[in-house]
């Protein structure tokens, strides 16, 4: 019940008034817990009666002795004549005058004072805090700590804060302290917090827990903006959790490298003007990360131009921090301060409209901000001096800050998963322009390997590579049409498959697979096998590249299935007619089987038999997927049988016509190469390997190339030189072939155009013929068919010039 309260937000009115009223106990409790204690007197402080073990450490305050414009040591005091000045300590240099001298921020002095206690005082430790800006302290003539290097000048005083606890043993009833301080850096000089003396064990316990505490802030804050970071980075990008993650992790610096300085004390090392720039910075940007938080969580109530105040200050305390000495930027806090007080009664106003406009989360919002206001305030207050609260009220109200508004953007979050839904076919849409591009990119070095088979085979190989060439390009051809179909999924599931209808040597493609995976075979020692019945046509009008895919689908499922046995793939003619023959294919092997109740699922995409199947034989469990889609969309059906150890069965039985010449004769470039002798080509293309693979053909049918890196270099060629036919590549930098083509058609251009694209996307054809050109090619391209398009196209213009004259 208390969950589903958080998350509906019921809180009552009273219930707001009772947290409300819980902060200002807190507030006043913690903020005015001082008790009773002895003060130094004439650089005196007497502890004779002071109990530590029962009382809390005791703040050295009250009147110590004051030497300005001297650097003294324990061993001076004896010999001194000067007359000791007495002033209030910790007290800030701030122009006041003692004995006629101008306490200024900017000098040095040594301050003394002398601390009686009792005979049986126990062992003690001294707290020694950060001095402006550095500090040497002696106990009983011996060194205890320092900050930084104390001198007379800025180029002998060397800066630096470090909180630390020092034990001693107490070996007389005196204690004298001497403290060096000197600034020549900071805007504030001198002292401002107290030097603090207990008992050993209190000591190191207080020092511990505020340490404890720094670090459990700050990791809180860290990994609360860490998780809203991924959570904007994974998710729907929404400015109000990238800002409050911003101010969680500004913040979480803030929480160690400022008050009592956690983080100086783990690493002491680090430089001081980076962390002090370090804390000022992320103090002014955590201030403007958080009205932005607030101004996009509740943006119809948050005025703009307020968030422009804001940035137009935050930004440039920021610039002056980085830009001017630490004397200058570090009286920043006080405008700073204002501004930030200003800023929190405007939010907390907008929180209460909000509250009235019933806004997701705005009540709580206004609970917690309240609170969150309680507590910068005495932080503000404290650093002015005039209030000292327990670190214990500003832990739990930042603490319970944080946590709400994490809930309250938790919450929005999750409320709007739902919406998310509608944004799945912006979704799709995206994933089809990057299988675009990945297709693309996949199909370039493709191109080269299909390309150069190509023309190696035409290049008169000697007869025993003839084999290995012809292996070769028949498996990189399959490869590239199982990598077009892989990332074109969602066109095969869409349902929107082109296929090509294209006369194929049916049994020599049969024969080209099977050979294929010969070699697979053997590695396993199994025995692969192709059967088929005499009377099948030699060539059938199908698409042969997606026959051949749904063949090699099975094949190799069926091959990396068996261990022992082997495979067999079988072509039986079912109907046979003068125009159109039945083929059933069936591909039988003897390997582990199919269970009964997967034989539902083989064919789900991303679906094998089981996880250990996956582990042990890999695959993605796509193959047997798009092979069902494939053959869903000729309205064909595959049927499995299965017998779990002892073999599967995958056959189907499809029609074809069948093709009018039975002995196909394909028009070879290498005969006709003659016609395009002394053609002069521009070829468009940002690709080196395309390019090279291009020209070693266009070279052979001694077609004079040109060569243009992209659409504005083609242009410019275009300007100046004459060309029979353009090649053009469709994605390039600079400018695409799509707006090289319109601008030379704006122009007037006339020469043909052809389109080299490596793309698998349906509408790229509707592109090419819009932007221009007269017809495509697809990468890896045929040779024959680059061949045959060149020389029609060249033919038509030339016939066309001819009618025109």
């Amino acid at each position: 019940m208390i969950s589903v309260r958080i998350f509906t937000f019921h809180l009552t009115s009273s219930s707001f008034l009772k947290i409300l009223a819980l902060g200002f106990l807190m507030f006043c409790y913690w903020g005015s817990s001082a008790q009773e204690v002895p003060m130094a007197k004439k650089g005196v402080l007497d502890l004779r009666e002071w109990q530590f073990q029962k009382h809390e450490p005791i703040n050295l305050a009250g009147e110590w002795e004051f030497y300005w414009k001297n650097i003294l040591y324990p061993t001076d005091f004896d010999s001194l004549k000067v007359k000791p000045i007495y002033r209030e300590f910790p007290k800030l240099w701030k122009g006041d005058v003692v004995a006629g001298d101008t306490i200024v921020p900017e000098g040095y002095a040594t301050q003394r004072l002398q601390v009686v206690v009792n005979s049986v005082t126990p062992e003690l430790a001294i707290t020694i805090p950060h001095f402006y800006c550095s500090y040497l302290l002696f106990l009983n003539g011996e060194y205890i700590g320092s900050n930084g290097q104390v001198g007379t000048t800025s180029r002998t005083s060397t800066p630096h804060w470090q909180y630390m606890t020092r034990e001693f043993k107490v070996t007389s009833d005196t204690l004298e302290i001497v403290l060096q301080i000197s600034n020549f850096q900071h805007s504030r000089g001198g002292s401002f917090f107290d030097i603090k003396l207990g008992e050993k064990v209190k000591m190191q316990t207080i020092e511990g827990r505020q340490k404890a505490f720094d670090l459990i802030m700050s990791s809180s804050l860290f990994f609360i903006g860490l998780f809203f970071m991924v959570l904007f980075w994974f998710g729907r990008h929404e400015k109000q959790i990238l800002y409050y993650s911003l101010f969680c992790l500004f913040y979480s610096y803030r929480s160690i490298g400022s008050g009592s300085y956690t983080l100086h004390s783990l690493y002491p090392e680090l430089p001081w003007l980076l962390t002090l720039k370090a804390e000022y910075i992320t103090m002014f940007m955590a201030g403007l990360f958080f009205s932005y938080y607030s101004y996009y969580l509740y943006k119809r109530e948050t005025s703009r131009l307020f968030l422009l105040l804001v940035t137009v200050i935050s930004g440039s305390f920021v610039l002056i921090t980085l830009l001017f000495p630490v004397g200058i930027f570090t009286q920043l806090v006080a405008p700073y301060s204002i501004t930030v007080l200003i800023g929190f009664v405007y939010m907390i106003y907008t929180y209460v409209l909000a509250v009235v406009n019933k806004r997701e989360g705005s009540l709580m919002s206004l609970v917690s901000s309240s609170l969150l206001f309680l507590v910068m305030g005495a932080v503000i207050l404290e650093h002015f001096g005039f209030m000292n609260n327990s670190m214990l009220f500003y832990f739990v109200g930042y603490q319970q800050f944080f946590f709400f508004q994490s809930i309250i953007l938790f919450y929005r979050y999750n409320r709007k998963i739902e919406a998310a839904k509608e944004k799945a076919e912006s979704a799709a849409r995206s994933q089809s322009d990057f299988l675009s591009m990945i297709s693309h990119e996949i199909r370039t070095p493709l191109n080269a390997v299909i390309g150069l088979t190509n023309y190696l085979i035409g290049d008169k190989p000697k007869k025993q590579h003839v084999d290995d060439l012809k292996t070769l390009k028949f498996s990189a051809e399959h490869l590239h049409v199982l990598i077009n179909d892989v990332l074109d999924y969602s066109k095969l599931d869409a349902g929107k498959i082109e296929f090509e209808e294209v006369d194929v040597d049916v049994l020599e493609m049969a024969k080209n697979i099977v050979k294929g995976f010969d070699n697979k075979a053997k590695e396993k020692d199994i025995y692969l096998s192709f059967i088929h019945d005499e009377d099948i046509p030699s060539f059938i009008v199908c698409d042969g590249l997606r026959l051949s895919q749904i063949l090699t689908n099975l094949l190799g499922n069926a091959i990396k299935f068996t261990d022992e046995g082997g495979v067999t793939l079988s072509m039986n003619t079912v109907m046979l007619t003068k125009k159109r023959v039945s083929i059933k294919f069936s591909v039988e092997d003897s390997g582990i089987g199919i269970p009964k109740d997967k034989l539902k699922t083989i064919f789900d995409s991303f679906s094998q038999a089981s996880t250990s199947t996956t582990r042990e034989y890999g695959g993605t469990g796509l193959g047997l997927s798009i092979t069902k889609r494939i053959l869903d969309l000729q309205n064909t059906k595959i049927n499995v049988f299965s017998v779990e150890n002892q073999g599967s069965r995958f056959y189907f039985t499809q029609t074809f016509a069948i093709s009018d010449s039975q002995e196909k004769v394909i028009e070879k470039a290498s005969e006709l190469h003659n016609e395009l002798e002394g053609k002069r080509i521009l070829l468009v293309e940002d690709n080196p390997v395309n390019v090279m693979v291009a020209k070693k053909f266009l070279s052979r049918w001694d077609i004079a190339v040109d060569v243009a890196e992209n659409g504005r270099e083609a242009l410019e060629k275009t300007a100046i030189e004459s060309y029979d036919l353009i090649l053009m590549d469709l994605q390039m930098p600079e400018m695409d072939g799509y707006t090289a083509s319109e601008e030379l058609r704006k122009r007037g251009y006339t020469v043909p155009i052809l389109a080299l694209t490596a793309s698998v996307m349906l509408d790229v054809g509707d592109r090419v013929f819009k932007s221009g050109m007269n017809d495509f090619i697809t990468k890896p391209f045929d040779p024959d068919d680059l061949y045959n398009k060149i020389r029609s196209h060249i033919e038509k213009q030339e016939a066309s010039e001819k009618e025109v004259d």
